[in-house]
């Protein structure tokens, strides 16, 4: 009787639950469009990441199943595939976008429906009131613009300065920034210039900050190629201020030079997290050179020519999520996943080094994790040279 009890149990719908079903991950990039260098990048860290952690045993015991979706860098097409991955896929997460704009436009979508996310985006209005769930590997506009100005002011002995950027919500949050931090250290603002989002002739906004002959250039690009744009106007009007950049001036140098030149990037600094520079050519941060030559054994095409330290990041956040699931039970609900994150991620030990979300910022990367860096000082895989070393 005992075993004709246990038969009938294996037949009743929850009894093949002994086997976790998989995890639906929604893979949120923007493929096409002005974003796809930088996705790439990135969609290569996170199959990296999924791939380990599936041949580990999966997420809590559960294999992940990507789907992946393609913003085309636009936020209305964005809207239509998160509705996708969420309401007709069911996915429990959502890794990316990499654009702010398009994470602002999908936000009504994935805070209804409680999902947590985390992606490479800066914009200061990704605040945790206006997005609960969602986590950001990417230095915010702020933490850029005191390292900009901080780095402008020691390095340079700059007392006055220029800004271009492009037209995108980060780089708005951006300018704001930084007038805020230039007035606040005395510096003078000489003119700002914006061009749209992927342009090729920055010529007459370059032209316009010359004539205020300021110190610096302070550059805040969101793609390589735009910087390389900048860079190549500058040097065609026979200008020579030095550049004072952003983090994308730095993570993807490769592309600048693709554009403009190495030559171009003369004068030139950017940021970078900590992580991934060097002082010694003989010393560099073996989690990341770890990582690089796991990436040469995935991809070696893609490892070859895409920007290893973003893919890094994006690897980075996987598994931060991952911990967050199976600290948390298992459970994968946006309010449970973010308070564990809020509270634990400090602890996190990845390639990125310390961590530092809180309940009022969810950007897990301050501003002293970043160095200022020669762009074109590129070694193993994407690693760069901090502009002064002890």
């Amino acid at each position: 009787m005992g075993a004709g009890l246990l038969a009938a149990a294996a037949m009743l719908p929850g009894a093949a639950r002994s086997q976790p079903a998989t995890l639906k991950v929604g893979q949120f990039l923007d493929i096409t469009g002005g974003g796809a260098s930088a996705a790439e990048a990135a969609k290569l860290g996170i199959d990296m990441a999924v791939q380990e952690i599936n041949a580990a045993g999966g997420m809590a015991g559960r294999k992940l199943e990507m789907l992946t979706a393609d913003t085309q860098t636009d936020p209305t097409v964005g809207v239509g595939e998160i509705k996708r991955l969420v309401l007709q896929e069911k996915v429990e997460m959502v890794f990316g976008p990499l654009i702010s704009q398009v994470l602002l436009a999908v936000l009504p979508v994935v805070n209804e429906a409680k999902i947590p996310q985390f992606g490479a985006t800066g914009s200061e209005l990704i605040t945790p009131k206006a997005a609960p769930y969602y986590f950001s590997v990417l230095i915010n506009a702020e933490s850029q613009a005191k390292a900009m100005v901080a780095q402008a002011e020691r390095a340079l002995g700059a007392k006055s300065g220029a800004i271009i950027s492009d037209s995108g919500a980060q780089a708005k949050s951006f300018v704001e920034a930084m007038r805020r931090e230039m007035a606040a250290r005395g510096m003078k603002l000489t003119g700002t210039q914006e061009y749209q989002y992927r342009a090729t002739d920055m010529t007459p906004q370059i032209l316009a900050l010359k004539r205020g002959n300021p110190d610096t250039l302070f550059l805040f690009a969101s793609s390589g190629e735009d910087a390389g744009n900048v860079l190549k106007a500058r040097d065609d009007l026979g200008w020579n201020p030095k550049v004072t950049g952003n983090y994308t001036v730095a993570t993807f140098a490769e592309a600048i030079i693709k554009v403009a030149g190495k030559p171009a990037l003369h004068d030139t600094t950017g940021l970078n997290y900590t992580a991934f520079t060097f002082c010694d050519a003989t010393q560099l941060p073996k989690p990341f050179v770890d990582f690089v030559t796991r990436a040469k054994a995935f991809a070696p095409d893609k490892a070859a020519r895409l920007s290893m330290t973003f893919a890094a990041a994006l690897y980075d956040g996987v598994f931060l999520f991952k911990d967050a699931v199976e600290g948390s039970g298992g459970k994968t609900d946006g309010p449970t996943v973010a308070a564990w994150i809020e509270a634990n991620a400090s602890k996190h030990k990845g390639i990125l080094g310390s961590l530092s979300p809180s309940a009022t910022s969810h950007f897990l990367v301050g501003p002293d994790a970043l160095s200022a860096v020669l762009p074109a000082s590129l070694i193993s895989g994407g690693l760069q040279q901090r502009f002064r070393c002890p």
